[in-house]
């Protein structure tokens, strides 16, 4: 009977053993997983904002020669057309890069945990 419980108690021990092991790869895993994907949030969140304040220089050309045409009568369906097209162009931008500010906030949020 009492060998039966010393071998019970070494399979419980070894078990316990191999699950820690399990559980510390899993963190090391999860915290590469998390440094790539911040890494890669961070460089699109350059580039984007980059692209974004392009994109805004070229909206507020566009928006200036729109509404001065406007003010003379000579705006033309195309003209006010392509300011609202790079209005849209420009908000799909802002989204993605507040998404991907907020996705870079939560990481390090996770990491610090």
């Amino acid at each position: 009977m009492l060998l039966v419980v010393v071998c019970l108690l070494f399979g419980c021990e070894d078990k316990h053993k191999k699950m820690q092991e399990e559980i510390q790869t899993r963190k090391e895993q999860l915290k590469h997983h998390q440094d790539s994907a911040l890494e890669a949030s961070q460089q699109e969140v350059q580039r984007l904002d980059e692209k974004l304040q392009r994109v805004n220089r070229q909206y507020e050309q566009m928006k200036r020669k729109a509404e001065q045409a406007h003010a003379a009568g000579t705006a033309t369906y195309k003209q006010l057309s392509d300011v609202t097209k790079m209005r849209v162009h420009r908000d799909s931008l802002q989204t993605q890069f507040d998404v991907l500010c907020a996705k870079i906030k939560y990481i390090r949020k996770r990491q610090k945990e």
